[in-house]
Formats: C-alpha cells, sequence, structure tokens
C-alpha cells in the first residue's frame, strides 16, 4: 500500500509539474516611445474641378511622437496595446506652376506648413513570433483629440482673401479656423522587439489613416475631405512588471 501510495504522489506529482510547464507565463508590460511623425491633410474640395487650383501639391510635414503604452500578452503569439501618445502632425503644400488665384496673385512657389497637435489613443491587437527576439505587427482603430494648432507658416506672405472661394474662407490658412477637435481612424504598424537586461527595445514604423475630417464636410462647406494621413518611426522601451500563469 506504501509503494502504491508513493506511487500515485509521485505521479500527481509529474503531472502536476508538467502542466505548470506547459502552462503560458503571461506577461504586463509598460513602457515609453518616442520618435519622428510624418503627416499630411488629404483636402478634396466639393467642387473639386472648379477648386483645385486652390490647392498645391501636398507633401508630408515632419513632426514628434512621444507617449506612454502598457502591453498584455495573454497567450502565445498576441496581446492587446494600449498608448497615449502626443502627436505633431500637419500638412505641407506648395504651388508649382503659374497660379492666378483672387485679385490676380500668383502663388507660383508659394509654401504653406501648418501643425496640428494630437492627444492620440490607440487600442492595437499585438501579434508576435518569436521568443527574445521578436517581430510583430500592430493593428487597430486610434483615438485623437486636437490638443493645438500652430500658426500658417509660409516663405511669403499671403492674403486671406486670394484663397478665399465665394463667401467660404479657406479653414487651411484661417487664423482661428473651427477644425473638429475629435478624430478617429485605424493604424497598422510592424518592427522588431529585442531584450536588453531587464527590458525589451521596440523599433517600430507604424501607418495611421484617419477616417474623420478636421474641417467641416457638409455640402455648403468648402471641403467634403479634409482627413489625417501619419507615417511615425518609433523607438521604444517596455519593462515587464508582472508575470503570472493563468
Amino acid at each position: 500500500m506504501r509503494k502504491i501510495l508513493f506511487f500515485i504522489f509521485i505521479s500527481l506529482f509529474c503531472t502536476v509539474s508538467a502542466q505548470k510547464r506547459n502552462q503560458f507565463k503571461q506577461e504586463i508590460q509598460v513602457g515609453i516611445n518616442g520618435g519622428v511623425n510624418f503627416g499630411k491633410i488629404s483636402f478634396l474640395h466639393n467642387d473639386k474641378n472648379a477648386n483645385s487650383r486652390y490647392l498645391g501639391t501636398m507633401s508630408m510635414r515632419q513632426g514628434i511622437k512621444a507617449g506612454v503604452s502598457c502591453r498584455y500578452i495573454a497567450q502565445k503569439h498576441f496581446g492587446i496595446q494600449l498608448e497615449a501618445n502626443y502627436v505633431e502632425g500637419g500638412w505641407k503644400e506648395k504651388f508649382r506652376d503659374v497660379n492666378y488665384l483672387n485679385n490676380g496673385v500668383n502663388v507660383e512657389g508659394l509654401t504653406i506648413e501648418r501643425s496640428l497637435g494630437y492627444l492620440e489613443i490607440p487600442l492595437l491587437a499585438h501579434i508576435y513570433f518569436g521568443n527574445k527576439f521578436r517581430y510583430f505587427f500592430n493593428m487597430g482603430p486610434k483615438f485623437g483629440y486636437l490638443l493645438n494648432v500652430g500658426d500658417v507658416q509660409t516663405n511669403r506672405p499671403i492674403d486671406e482673401n486670394t484663397f478665399q472661394v465665394g463667401v467660404l474662407k479657406d479653414p487651411r490658412i484661417e487664423k482661428d479656423p473651427s477644425y473638429h477637435k475629435a478624430d478617429y481612424g485605424l493604424s497598422i504598424g510592424a518592427g522588431i522587439e529585442f531584450p536588453i537586461w531587464k527590458t525589451r527595445t521596440i523599433l517600430e514604423g507604424r501607418y495611421t489613416f484617419g477616417f474623420g475630417d478636421i474641417c467641416p464636410n457638409s455640402k455648403t462647406e468648402l471641403y467634403q475631405r479634409s482627413n489625417n494621413q501619419m507615417v511615425a518611426v518609433t523607438l521604444a522601451v517596455m519593462l515587464p512588471v508582472y508575470e503570472f500563469y493563468k
């Protein structure tokens, strides 16, 4: 009987130990990130054929991106990541050809630049492969709130009336434009992650497409579309703060 009980005890111990070894160790990580952000706005007039001459060639405006993040690794190859970032977007444009607007003003060579600062909160599905060295994909919705609007920067003085269409002033160059505060969109990113001491260092590239418009977009307004598009490259450091078996 003693041998049988001893055998049962050893069997149970080995079974429990094997199960524990096979359990996935979940993690909660917190960290900081920072990098460079490139943003532009896709403007589209309601009457695009008649008013296209009022728009220059759009390009990306360089700004900063910085924030904090929290990640929950729920199971092997999958987790959820929540961030709170300050993102500096906006746009740049240049009129390359001879272009006469209101009052006979030629805007050839004119450049316009404006910064928009957002509080950005992405909620991302985190899919990764590998163990110590990992590569990963992030994807999920992004919610933003407009914190500040920079002054219009141009390479020469311009008059707001130059860009006015009928009775409609152009919100691109207004001193106090009525931009929508709330913004939302979709973020997709990819990158690599590797351990350094007890931390994990992360390099990521991310693209964000905005579904909302910064300008009023009714049929009586100047623009039907004015959505954010951003590309960011960031370096982050994550520290595991809690590990547990489910």
